[in-house]
């Protein structure tokens, strides 16, 4: 059986062709194109049609290079964005980006009617403006509540795609998980939170978990597959669930970060931790495989980095390559500029360099002036961010996080990775880089019945792919320089 992934991030969607070969699994990337937020008539959208044309293309591409015409098909993405189908099962809106602001614009009248805290306690997940509930409760804010009463029902990102291919409709768990709407108590749609904030009970369609036939191939549909026979799997739809579904070890107590736009910092646990303490530091317990919880904290990650990129790339026309960052950032000086990557002032694109230079000044460290000084400055201030993050998760769990495994293309960074075993005084692992992608491959396995265990699926992980080890370096400047990090979070 050839085995076909689908990972779209905030920057970028590829697909990953595999199969396994005895207990390694093979794998190739068919097809990678870019994606970004669109910026049209004051609000933010994805391009939901070009992506779902490249998932088409994708397919054309494995189903050529593999010479197979029977392929299973898993579509992982980032969570919370959604579409609308009317009565016939036709889309019916753009499909809003997460950073669009009116969420914040309705940030007062959502939470009089359901404060954050009781949110939180009732689904374990994360108190975040770009939440789905959110999302929702502020079309109802603004008027445009009937959108979400007359219309079928809505699907997240993932669940739209393999809608569009097979006419079915489902939720996967991992994503319903983190729409803030989900009870993690009995993995139901909380119909209190729901009707409180105006939002249809029925909006939408019924939770399946991980690993769950999808269905198959709608031909009639899809006129340019007749000739193909596509069997979806509904994997863990949430892309850092799917990651973390590739985890490359089978030890308990490890910390991991889905490293690439967002930083997603988390570990394991059976069951959510909801204390006053998780609450405060708003740490979320998302849903996993096998219905395990993923003990989350969300980290601005990449993406500041990647708008100095953009930024500089315009401003010098030239290309900004990993190689060429690392480069300028190893000439500028070790520790001498730091800024909170989660400050509110880097959460919107544009002008990026200039955002992170006046954060500096205006903490009075001075103002970093070469691309090379503010680089390096957001990585090693993303490390410290990393360490802050675990150590609040090790008051919560009451053990320590011996080892670091940094998934998905952010471990390309060497750099990065480097500062992040110095700032956290532990080892840390790369790889896999396409960690979403591996583990979308590997439940698309277990749910098809070629594995048994997600214990075995992480051993072939660790089997099939290099991981690369990093051992803590110059501690003690970084213990010393931490300090000065946290009064930054306080200010």
């Amino acid at each position: 059986m050839k085995y076909l992934g689908f990972d779209l991030g905030a920057s970028s969607g590829k697909m990953m062709l595999g199969e396994l070969d005895g207990q390694i699994l093979r794998t190739k990337i068919v097809h990678r194109f870019p994606n970004r937020q669109i910026l049209a008539a004051g609000g933010l959208y994805w391009d939901i049609l070009n992506i779902y044309w490249n998932l088409k293309n994708g397919i054309e591409k494995a189903v050529y290079e593999s010479g197979e015409k029977e392929i299973s098909l898993g579509v992982d993405s980032f969570c919370n964005d959604f579409g609308l189908l009317d009565k016939e099962g036709r889309l019916v809106n753009q499909v809003y980006c997460y950073r669009d602001e009116r969420t914040k614009r309705k940030e007062k009248e959502i939470y009089s009617k359901v404060s954050k805290k009781e949110l939180y306690m009732e689904t374990g997940s994360q108190s975040a403006l770009f939440n789905t509930v959110i999302q929702m409760a502020a079309m109802v804010e603004e008027g445009e509540g009937y959108l979400l009463d007359r219309c079928r029902h809505a699907l997240l990102i993932p669940d739209l795609l393999a809608y569009f291919l097979t006419g079915e409709m489902h939720t996967e768990y991992t994503l319903a998980s983190v729409t803030q709407m989900l009870d993690w108590k009995t993995r139901s749609w909380h119909k209190g939170i729901m009707k409180r904030l105006g939002i249809r009970e029925d909006i939408f369609p019924e939770v399946i978990p991980s690993g769950t036939d999808a269905g198959v191939l709608d031909k009639e549909k899809n006129l340019e597959f007749t000739n193909i026979s596509l069997h979806v799997v509904s994997v863990c739809g949430h892309d850092t669930a799917s990651a973390v579904a590739a985890l490359p070890t089978v030890k308990e107590h490890v910390a991991y970060i889905s490293s690439g736009t967002w930083s997603i910092v988390g570990t394991e646990v059976e069951r959510p931790i909801l204390t006053e303490e998780a609450f405060r530091y708003n740490i979320a317990f998302e849903g996993g495989v096998d219905y395990r919880y993923r003990m989350i904290k969300n980290v601005m990650g990449l993406w500041v980095l990647q708008e100095c990129e953009r930024d500089y790339e315009r401003q010098t026309r030239r290309e900004c390559s990993f190689a060429y960052t690392a480069q300028e950032a190893k000439k500028a000086a070790m520790l001498k500029f730091l800024i909170d990557p989660d400050d509110v002032c880097f959460y919107m694109p544009g002008n990026m360099l200039e955002k992170v230079a006046k954060y500096c000044e205006k903490t009075g460290q001075g103002r970093p002036e070469t691309f090379g000084e503010i680089a390096r400055t957001v990585m090693e201030s993303l490390a410290m961010k990393y360490r802050y993050v675990l150590e609040k998760m090790e008051e919560i769990l009451g053990y320590r996080l011996e080892e670091i495994y940094i998934l998905g293309g952010g471990g390309q960074n060497r750099i990065l990775s480097q500062f992040t075993a110095d700032a956290c005084g532990r080892l840390v692992y790369t790889g896999p880089y396409e960690a979403g992608l591996a583990g979308n491959l590997i439940v698309q396995m277990r749910g098809l019945g070629e594995i048994a265990t997600l214990k075995e699926g992480r051993q072939i992980i660790r089997d099939s792919f290099d991981i690369t080890e990093f051992v803590p370096e110059k501690c003690e400047l970084w213990e010393e320089k931490y300090s000065q990090f946290k009064r930054l979070l306080d200010m």
